[in-house]
């Protein structure tokens, strides 16, 4: 039952009351920018994203470009570099993050595919990214048995 106040209205959590940590914020410590990024780019679900593949997105992406369509072209290249990041290709992924910023220069969150340019940073999140999976899927493991 929740902790009631005065005139019975329910309580506001105390600061030593916090929420618990996602594991992508516990991987990513106190790194925002990180976070951010790998937040819009990791799979919810791997597996689903996995049956269309690379070059399916890339092919949509391609023909979205060709006709005008940044939005749709963005969102498949962004898919495709999605993949790559969760196969561990990191230049490919680097590639497709990059062709998204491009392709949409008007997307609000291309930093997050900017975030890419950078090797260190890539570098980075491809070992977070790849630590998650590991994790994410152990769990998902466990849960079955």
């Amino acid at each position: 039952m929740p902790s009631l106040g005065i005139f019975g209205r329910k309580k506001k959590p105390s600061e030593t009351e916090t929420r618990q940590k996602t594991l992508l914020e516990e991987l990513c410590k106190d790194d925002k920018e990180l976070y951010e990024t790998l937040n819009h780019t990791l799979l919810l679900n791997p597996d689903q994203s996995m049956a269309e593949g690379i070059q399916f997105n890339v092919d949509k992406a391609q023909e979205y470009e060709n006709n005008k369509d940044a939005t749709k072209a963005r969102i498949a290249y962004q898919a495709a570099g999605e993949i790559s990041l969760y196969e561990g290709k990191l230049t490919q992924a680097q590639k497709f993050f990059k062709k998204a910023a491009e392709v949409d220069p008007d997307y609000a969150h291309r930093g997050i595919f900017e975030y890419f340019g950078n090797k260190d940073n890539a570098e980075r999140a491809l070992a977070v990214a790849q630590e998650y999976y590991a994790k994410k899927k152990k769990v998902t493991i466990e849960k079955e048995k």
